[in-house]
């Protein structure tokens, strides 16, 4: 029973790592701009293709995985400077902005791409043994890159130049202006900060299920119901919430019910909403 117990933790904590990548880049737009930027889970949709093209094209997984983090990058911080800065201070118009994006790139897959579902070989498979427990060599390895990112997001706020600028903003938006902070600059670094880590983790939901136009529902709602039970705008919450909610489905679908896989979620913010009204670690300003 402890065996079982153990096993089907540390599934949930593989899957809980990659949903706190998404979550990630959500809390951190809202935290510090005050967008709800429904288009994030497009930014996932596209890193799966562009991984799953270079792949299929004959390059490692490695190599898509990394040109769709940048690709997603560079795709964010387009979509800030095009549609997203005209929004800053109007919440309701960032809402409808990101509503008509989704909108728009699903359908534009869906034309250009078909709405056929299309599957990448995994750069490992089978399952390996650590003692009595088997584990998937895939979400292992999905855990590893997931967890390395999330730290090195971590550090990238704790450390760099443009992660003290973030830090800055989170704290005083105009305060940070005053004192030599490039605000304009920050808030487009901001979407592709986040951008990138969606196609990240685009790239790693590649490798684990279907991708399709319309994937993109799931990780974003995922990502939605995270960063409301972290706290709206906080990144150590989203990050906490991640593990929670995947603990959460492993757990609920291994001794509850596996085809309400997707409504554990929904249960656990319900209450923890009713007792943390702001979340776990309290909505408002970021807290980074």
């Amino acid at each position: 029973m402890l065996l079982d117990i153990i096993q089907t933790g540390l599934d949930g904590v593989m899957v809980g790592s990659l949903y706190a990548m998404v979550a990630l880049g959500i809390t951190l737009v809202f935290g510090l701009v005050g967008i709800l930027n429904f288009a994030h889970g497009q930014s996932v949709m596209l890193g799966a293709y562009v991984c799953f093209f270079l792949v299929s094209a004959g390059h490692s997984f490695w190599v898509g995985a990394i040109v769709a983090t940048l690709a997603m990058g560079v795709f964010g911080a387009l979509l800030e400077r095009a549609a997203f800065r005209r929004t800053l201070g109007d919440p309701f118009a960032g809402l409808a902005v990101s509503l008509g994006l989704i909108m728009i790139i699903e359908n534009v897959a869906a034309a250009a791409l078909t709405p056929d579902p299309r599957f990448m070989d995994a750069p490992v498979s089978g399952n390996f043994a650590v003692g009595p427990l088997l584990l998937s060599s895939q979400r292992s390895l999905v855990f590893v890159i997931s967890s390395a990112l999330i730290l090195g997001f971590w550090l990238f706020l704790q450390y760099s130049t443009l992660g003290k600028a973030i830090r800055a903003m989170s704290q005083s938006r105009q305060g940070a202006a005053l004192v030599g902070v490039r605000v304009d600059t920050v808030s487009r670094s901001i979407f592709a900060v986040g951008s990138a880590l969606a196609g990240a983790a685009g790239a790693l939901y590649a490798s684990l299920f279907a991708v399709t136009p319309f994937m993109g529902a799931a990780p974003l709602t995922k990502g939605f119901i995270l960063a409301a039970l972290g706290g709206l705008g906080s990144v150590p919450g989203a990050i906490a919430a991640g593990f929670l909610l995947g603990l959460a489905e492993s757990f609920g679908s291994r001794y509850l019910s596996a085809s309400f896989r997707d409504g554990y979620g929904f249960i656990i913010l319900i209450f923890a909403l009713l007792f943390l009204p702001t979340g776990l670690f309290g909505a408002g300003k970021a807290r980074v």
